[in-house]
């Protein structure tokens, strides 16, 4: 009963600030995470000046025909569009076995340009272009001109089929809806830290304690009203997108333990924060918490602080969602969910560890 008690009563106090709430925890961040969206895709898809391609070539041919092909686009003509590289390549051109073989029998071939990442559309429909004329001239100079041979021109193409086969990958938007996710944590984890060291929380924490009730128990019971009130919060943020179409469009269940898993995370972080610092330091360690998603916002314009992004435990909740936008699941990444449970069940552990050992002392200002 106490345990209901509890619970109705912090979800009635969310109730009563429900406007603040939904303004504060969905909203804001739907609101952002759109705009960044927008933002990027602007930048990503601005038309106004085609991005160098950093390409890598497969040559499953190696004959003459297809190292005049690579020289080609090694040449000085193409190198404000296409740089040849082994490393970190936008997109990878493949040349098949028995390439020179068909063009040189004019029976067509085939050469495929496989998009290895997001954005350069532009880019890659240019060279997909070039890539055709190349060959249409190349067709003729073998024809010899004859009108017979250049009928067949047009009939077949020396490059038959041209294909560009891009890998699956999140749109805009729904990288911004996954990255946010961070800030609506740090953002909960926050406002959990201080709405524990206020003056109503703290009256509220007298009543509840002056009942028969041991510490470990009040640490459950708020526990579990904060697992609930921060489900309720991210499920708003998530639903949200997913109804109007635009992003968790996948599977119902791995989205609900998704969700879960990210509330289980909130909950730990802010109940060992508040169980081992006073008001001041617990406050300033929340707005070091609040800073993760900053990070992640460098990290998606400019790539970086990659490098401190692992520190971050939100970040691999990022990634989950991520991959769930891609798959519909995270069967893919599952050592991170188990990452993050378990991060969160040591947190947990330690914190209650802690109040069985405390002797009722005041916490350190």
């Amino acid at each position: 009963m106490k345990l209901i008690y509890y619970t109705k009563t912090t979800l009635k106090g969310m109730i009563s600030n429900g406007v603040l709430t939904i303004l504060y925890f969905i909203l804001f961040p739907v609101l952002l995470a759109s705009f960044m969206g927008f933002f990027q895709k602007a930048i990503t898809e601005s038309p106004l000046k085609l991005k160098t391609l950093k390409v890598q070539i497969n040559d499953m041919d190696n004959s003459n025909m297809s190292k005049d092909l690579i020289a080609f686009l090694e040449s000085d003509d193409m190198k404000e569009l296409v740089l040849i590289t082994d490393k970190k390549a936008n997109i990878e051109i493949l040349i098949p076995k028995g390439y020179e073989r068909n063009v040189v029998s004019l029976k067509g071939g085939k050469i495929n340009i496989n998009k290895l990442g997001e954005g350069f559309n532009n880019s890659t429909n240019t060279l997909k272009t070039i890539l055709d004329k190349y060959h249409e001239g190349l067709y003729i100079n073998l024809s010899g001109g004859s009108n017979k041979n250049l009928q067949t021109i047009t009939e077949n193409s020396v490059v038959e089929k041209i294909d560009i086969n891009s890998k699956k990958s999140s749109t805009t938007y729904e990288k911004m809806a996954a990255s946010m996710i961070s800030f609506v944590i740090s953002m909960l984890i926050l406002g959990l830290i201080q709405s524990n060291y206020t003056e109503s929380s703290i009256n509220f924490d007298k009543r509840i304690k002056s009942t028969p009730i041991t510490k470990n128990q009040y640490f459950y019971y708020d526990s579990f009203a904060l697992l609930v009130y921060s489900t309720i919060i991210i499920s708003g943020y998530v639903f949200f997108f997913r109804i109007i179409g635009i992003s968790f469009k996948g599977s119902i269940f791995p989205l609900i333990t998704l969700i879960l898993t990210t509330s289980i995370l909130v909950v730990s972080i802010s109940k060992c924060i508040y169980t081992f610092f006073g008001a001041v330091y617990g406050k300033v360690v929340g707005i070091l918490v609040f800073t993760f998603p900053i990070l992640g916002m460098v990290e998606s314009f400019t790539g970086a602080g990659a490098e401190l992004r692992i520190l971050d435990p939100t970040h691999y909740i990022s990634k989950l969602f991520t991959l769930y936008n891609l798959n519909g699941n995270f069967s893919l990444n599952n050592k991170d969910l188990i990452l993050i449970l378990c991060f969160s069940l040591i947190l947990f552990m330690i914190s209650v560890l802690k109040i069985t050992l405390s002797k009722g002392g005041r916490r350190c200002a």
